[in-house]
């Protein structure tokens, strides 16, 4: 029973539109269960605690039932609800948060354009670190220029809360560098990172590697 319990935590969901034989290492973070019951835990919080009010309001609720959706891995139906929280409660903190999410479904269904659209109009309105975090990182990956890429890794890593959030941040910065050919700007960051920490380590071995095969 545990062993079950142990490869369901580490086991990312599937989604339609990708095999799982395809998901990179930000994929099974985002698609991880735990990590997905993580948001809708925080979003229903924060929509009964807002101002104090015992009650949510429309646009909270309706974030809500957006996020069980995500939760079940029924993105059609996520979408759907997040369109509309964006066109019916236009300026509200649910609607920011809402373009986040469509952002970020965007992004992990390839559809860069659409995703950076919906990320960069929301990122500075977002209230909560763990969002902006996630937010900066994705437009971090999906900004060609690479100092505004690196830019957007140091905002994101500004918003981590955790040491580990933090080693997942400058290894994928350092990735950004190898693909942009800078061997020792990479190695650099790489270099920088607590060793101690023990997770992410096979991640960053694989970019370490990368980064030692450049001329």
């Amino acid at each position: 029973m545990m062993d079950k319990i142990i490869e369901f935590v580490k086991t990312p969901i599937k989604v339609s539109y990708k095999e799982m034989k395809d998901y990179n290492s930000f994929d099974k973070v985002v698609l991880n269960p735990l990590f997905l019951f993580a948001i809708v835990f925080f979003v229903t919080f924060q929509a009964f605690s807002i101002s104090g009010d015992q009650e949510a309001t429309p646009s909270d609720s309706a974030l809500g039932n957006a996020m069980v959706y995500f939760e079940r891995g029924d993105f059609d139906n996520a979408i759907l609800q997040l369109e509309e929280i964006v066109e019916n409660f236009p300026g509200t903190s649910a609607s920011h948060q809402a373009k986040f999410y469509l952002g970020r479904t965007a992004f992990l269904n390839g559809n860069n354009d659409k995703a950076k659209l919906y990320i960069s109009e929301s990122v500075k309105k977002l209230k909560y670190a763990p969002l902006k975090k996630e937010a900066y990182m994705m437009l971090g990956k999906l900004e060609k220029d690479v100092n505004k890429a690196l830019k957007h890794f140091d905002d994101a890593f500004n918003n981590a809360l955790s040491s580990s959030e933090r080693k997942l941040i400058m290894i994928t910065k350092a990735e950004k560098l190898i693909k942009n050919n800078e061997k020792e700007r990479a190695l650099q960051v790489l270099d920088e990172i607590d060793k101690d920490i023990a997770v992410y380590n096979e991640f960053f071995e694989e970019i370490y590697g990368y980064a030692l095969s450049l001329n």
